[in-house]
């Protein structure tokens, strides 16, 4: 049975969601999955675990500091793990911006921790909620909700960009099971 990490940074809690269900998928498959927030926990001892799947939320370009502290820190160990990494950005949905922000926010940690060869790379949609965050945020957050719904009056105060069918797939695929078909 396959042991897998599952870790994340998240600013809101929308990227801790993907990585629950990303571990839900895994176990699915057999896999015996530990969830960590990066921000709350640290983990003790990579050396348990066959898979490591690494995610991060998006926000203004960057990665969460604690998902690329824990990459930094442990890369020589991740260079001999199976490692998937994610990242859920708003601009995953938009299919002129997907192109640039795959190699924005997922190539380019490769090229900058070479040592560390992804098995494979989610980007997934992310979610517009304007409740959370600095009033600052809530602003942009309120502009870009106005934006994604057309102008409407009366906007939601929250919209869900990610693709849960395809996060389960991605999820499933990340380990082999040659009994059970997705």
């Amino acid at each position: 049975m396959e042991r897998a990490l599952v870790c994340f940074g998240t600013r809101y809690g929308s990227t801790g969601e993907i990585a629950e269900k990303v571990a839900e998928s895994l176990r699915e498959r057999g896999a015996q999955v530990v969830v960590v927030d990066l921000k709350k926990n640290k983990i003790k001892n990579l050396a348990t675990y066959d898979l490591v799947v690494i995610g991060s939320g998006i926000q203004l370009g960057q990665w969460t500091k604690h998902s690329l502290k824990f990459i930094k820190k442990n890369r020589d160990t991740l260079s001999r793990k199976k490692v998937a990494l994610f990242v859920s950005c708003l601009t995953a949905r938009l299919p002129d911006k997907c192109d640039q922000s795959r190699r924005d926010y997922l190539d380019a940690i490769v090229e900058d921790y070479p040592e560390i060869s992804p098995i494979s790379m989610g980007l997934f949609g992310g979610l517009l909620d304007t409740t959370k965050g600095n009033p600052m945020t809530k602003a942009i957050m309120k502009t870009l909700v106005k934006v994604v719904a057309n102008g409407e009056v009366g906007f939601p105060e929250r919209v869900d960009l990610r693709d849960w069918d395809q996060i389960r797939l991605w999820a499933k695929g990340l380990i082999l099971d040659p009994f059970n078909s997705f």
